[in-house]
């Protein structure tokens, strides 16, 4: 099973994506060949929730939470 495969798997699921620079927490929305696009919520008092992409090659790890 590829990377983006085992992404898929977790549609709809809060995340934390890891990369070299951040960790961001969200909802896993979208998975491409080569993006995995995650919901994030916003900071209370700073707008609305915000979508995310990250190219598969700078993702170091993913973790369900």
């Amino acid at each position: 099973m590829s990377f983006e495969d085992k992404l898929r798997s977790y549609l709809g699921e809060t995340v934390e994506v890891i990369t070299g620079y951040q960790v961001t927490t969200g909802v896993l929305i979208r998975v491409t060949d080569s993006t995995a696009t995650i919901l994030a919520s916003a900071a209370p008092g700073y707008g609305s929730d915000q979508q995310v992409t990250f190219q598969q090659d700078r993702i170091t790890y993913v973790r369900i939470v």
